[in-house]
């Protein structure tokens, strides 16, 4: 039985998984040991995480009594239950998982050993340990767990220094659908927009230079005013000439890429009626022009 209260392992030692380590040891929480598949990997964790370091991740568990699973989402599983076959739980732990994607089933190994079992998933994107190191304080972090948990997974996501939203396990793929479309659609997005420049000839570096400024003023405008409200162009003035030049020159020039462009439109065309800047007479014209594809 283990008697010493809030010892953490982190199991897998990657971006996340170390930066949350780093995290909370500055605040005072007892990492007893990291984790990972790699020793490349916990080679690079020595530089922010004192403590235990080791590839067998059962030995790790059995050292902590709260155990955070930072592995990537197709390994979640297969490591709780390794660690629950070897011994590495028992029924006082609590197991988080972070993924945003992943249910609470994925920890079923551990729970049927008595341990009680959560999530805790930032919605933020980590390009290295020390941009997550400085990203995910101020980040908001989606938490599901059972209710006997809820308090310490709050407690965690203050000392990481973010805000909790409280995510019913059944919400959790359209939970992360919205981060996929709002991180990872949107860099789809701006390849999209690069994309069309280089059908003109300039290149994709000067592209992403020109178009950099033009998206930094959009996040701050929808900062300031929120999503409606920073819509700007033809479509939020209900002009629809523009709009009917632009599916000239994509059928034209680069009649491939026309499809997303309409697909786009559409939905814009509801943001700008939200807004209020369009009639719903205006919005119905130019969702069924985009429909249409610009055919008259």
């Amino acid at each position: 039985m283990k008697k010493t209260p809030k010892r953490l392992a982190i199991i897998g030692a990657g971006k996340v998984g170390t930066a949350i380590g780093h995290i909370l040891q500055k605040k005072d929480f007892n990492i007893v040991a990291v984790a990972s598949r790699t020793q490349e990997s916990l080679d690079c964790a020595r530089d922010f995480i004192f403590g235990f370091k080791t590839r067998d991740v059962a030995e790790a568990a059995k050292l902590a009594d709260v155990i955070i699973l930072t592995t990537n989402d197709d390994q979640v599983e297969p490591a709780c239950r390794k660690i629950a076959q070897n011994g590495g739980f028992d029924a006082q732990d609590v197991v988080f998982h972070v993924s945003g994607a992943l249910s609470l089933n994925v920890l079923d190994s551990a729970k049927a050993i008595g341990a009680k079992v959560g999530s805790i998933h930032p919605l933020q994107s980590f390009a290295t340990v020390g941009g997550a190191v400085s990203q995910l304080p101020g980040s908001v972090f989606g938490v599901t767990a059972e209710k006997e948990v809820l308090t310490l997974a709050r407690d965690i996501v203050e000392a990481l220094g973010g805000t909790a939203i409280v995510v019913k396990d059944e919400d959790k793929p359209l939970y992360h659908a919205a981060a996929c479309v709002a991180s990872n659609y949107f860099v789809g997005l701006i390849h999209f927009a690069q994309s069309i420049y280089e059908s003109l000839g300039v290149s994709k570096e000067v592209a992403l230079k020109a178009l950099l400024p033009l998206i930094k003023g959009t996040l701050a405008n929808m900062e300031s005013q929120g999503t409606a409200g920073a819509l700007t162009g033809p479509i939020a003035r209900g002009d629809v000439e523009p709009v009917k030049r632009h599916l000239e020159a994509f059928g034209s020039k680069i009649p491939e890429k026309k499809k997303l462009y309409c697909e786009l439109g559409k939905y814009t065309t509801l943001v700008a009626l939200e807004k209020g800047t369009i009639s719903k007479d205006k919005q119905k014209e130019l969702y069924q022009l985009l429909q249409g594809g610009g055919l008259e």
